[in-house]
């Protein structure tokens, strides 16, 4: 999104995650508990030998690929992972893990970081059909006043602090500081990825040029569209594409995947596609395109997100990220936390908890184009780590399943940014004590000009920096899709919530409700009977 609290940080009395689909909820919709667990007060990780060169940890590996599995990970004195599996430790300090899972930072594809100050935007029940309607009023639709942005380095390092405490590494996205989490598109000079090789990214808000809101369906000025030579001046291209549910809003990917234009590739992630149809995403994995999801953003705008469970059947790749604070979430976890929430409620668990954690990660790093350098545990990949509390659940849901507290330490390249006090100490580094859901925790600052101490005072008129398990976050909106045609949510006659019976739905199972760029009825490209979001081949009516 492009335009667009009041707690110390020590004294923040706030709880969060509990619900799964947000606190901001719509007439009729009932939110899932998801419980108040107290954080453990003791860490899942011992400092077992003090090195002098690098770090490993033992422990449960979340891997590329396969099942969760107990080994180490050794982290160079130069930041790369050096052995993955049966590890020896050399001259390196020792943390044993026993109780936790060693996953690669997360990747939030996509956030609009220079705006994460204000806090959720509160609009109740309205909805928009096109990011135009509520940027500009387009179509007539309610337009919302522009959005605060951050004011300084401070306020900035705010914004990435929050994602870091849910465990993130890496951003693609605008705004943000050096230092803290990497900034993937931070072009042209990028001091976050400067022991990287790949090139920055570049993440472009309005590929058509199209700011004012211009509103003719078909519009594809090429003297606006963005070129080639812009486009893939750097690494991977992530553009903004087709962020709505009217034609207006397919036309932009009607425009840019134009043989003429030439910039849907294999190097370009597309940000939000949620309104795609079942030929434009088979367009997409052609491409072998990628997309970028951003699930609660979408839901609160559109009442309606990415046809997921279409571009799976695609085997097109999906990225997550939390877009930006007036409409997303506070943090990665709180995204990925919404997601699973949908994939669990509304696609028919068409994801497994192998594959939301690899939208996290992974497919992050591939959104950036970095996808040989971080998102996986890996030889020779930076050491962009997170450790995640297992002693509740397990595997891949420790991390799905996360809140902040459970998050005790991350590392870029090999040097801790936060974790738990006993680990960051025996790590080193210059770091300042913060208590968090009453675990010690150590901040790592490495941001100029920035300190806690300023960042405390910040906080008296900005968003707070996180919240604990047990109640969604103040005013965050709802992951729960609703517009005035799917008012009522899931029940028993319309088990997937999309305002269609089960006995007429075509997808009874799958949410996939009438989208205006649909002509008004659930989509079913090749008229077989069986909507597009539950058609594995859904251009093929011999198929299904």
């Amino acid at each position: 999104m492009r335009q667009a609290g009041v707690i110390a940080l020590f004294a923040l009395s706030v709880i969060g995650c509990g619900s799964d689909e947000g606190g901001s909820l719509p007439p009729g919709i009932t939110p899932t508990d998801g419980g108040s667990d107290a954080p453990a007060a003791t860490s899942p990780c011992v400092v077992t030998s003090k090195g002098t060169a690098g770090v490993m940890l033992t422990g449960t590996l979340l891997l590329p690929t396969g099942e969760p599995s107990p080994g180490s990970v050794l982290v160079d004195a130069a930041g790369k992972i050096a052995c993955v599996g049966a590890c020896t430790a050399g001259e390196a300090t020792v943390l044993t893990c026993d109780g936790a899972v060693i996953a690669p930072g997360l990747i939030n594809a996509h956030d609009h970081t220079d705006y994460n100050v204000g806090g959720p935007y509160v609009h109740g029940t309205t909805r928009w059909t096109w990011r135009q309607g509520w940027r500009t009023g387009a179509l007539g639709e309610k337009e919302l006043p522009t959005m605060p942005r951050v004011k300084n380095d401070t306020e900035s390092a705010i914004a990435e602090l929050r994602f870091v405490l849910g465990g993130v590494t890496s951003i693609v996205g605008s705004g943000g500081v050096d230092g803290l989490a990497r900034n993937l598109a931070k072009y042209p000079k990028n001091k976050d990825t400067a022991d990287l090789a790949g090139k920055t990214a570049i993440f472009d808000t309005f590929p058509l040029n199209d700011t004012t809101g211009r509103v003719t369906p078909a519009a594809c000025d090429p003297t606006k569209v963005v070129t080639t030579a812009d486009a893939f001046k750097g690494g991977a291209y992530v553009p903004h594409v087709a962020e709505g549910i009217a034609v207006e809003a397919n036309n932009e990917f009607q425009c840019l995947s134009q043989s003429s234009v030439g910039v849907i590739t294999d190097r370009t992630a597309m940000i939000h596609s949620v309104g795609l149809s079942a030929k434009d995403v088979a367009a997409t994995a052609k491409a072998n395109a990628m997309i970028v999801w951003s699930p609660r953003s979408n839901i609160d705008y559109y009442g309606d997100t990415a046809p997921i469970t279409v571009f799976k059947a695609a085997g097109v790749k999906i990225g997550i990220g939390t877009d930006w604070l007036p409409s997303g979430s506070i943090n990665l976890l709180r995204e990925l936390q919404c997601a699973d929430a949908l994939n669990q409620k509304y696609f028919a668990k068409a994801l497994s908890d192998r594959e939301l954690f690899d939208i996290a990660t992974k497919n992050g790093a591939s959104a950036g184009g970095y996808d040989k350098e971080i998102g996986s545990l890996a030889v020779g990949f930076a050491a962009d780590l997170a450790v995640f509390d297992a002693r509740v659940s397990k595997g891949f849901r420790a991390v799905i399943d996360a809140g902040v507290e459970d998050v005790r330490l991350v590392l870029r390249a090999g040097k801790p940014l936060v974790g738990d006090a006993e680990l960051v100490d025996a790590l080193g580094g210059t770091c300042d004590a913060l208590e968090l859901c009453g675990v010690a925790r150590k901040v790592c600052l490495d941001v100029a000009g920035v300190t806690l101490a300023g960042i405390r005072t910040a906080l008296t008129t900005n968003y707070p920096l996180y919240f604990c398990k047990g109640k969604a976050p103040t005013n965050e909106p709802s992951c729960t899709p609703w517009r005035d045609t799917y008012p009522a949510g899931t029940s028993a006659t319309d088990r997937d919530g999309d305002g269609i019976e089960d006995g007429k739905d075509d997808c009874p199972d799958v949410f996939n409700p009438p989208r205006p760029l649909d002509i008004g009825k659930q989509s079913d490209v090749d008229a077989d009977g069986f909507g597009d979001a539950c058609d594995a081949k859904p251009l093929d009516p011999a198929a299904h």
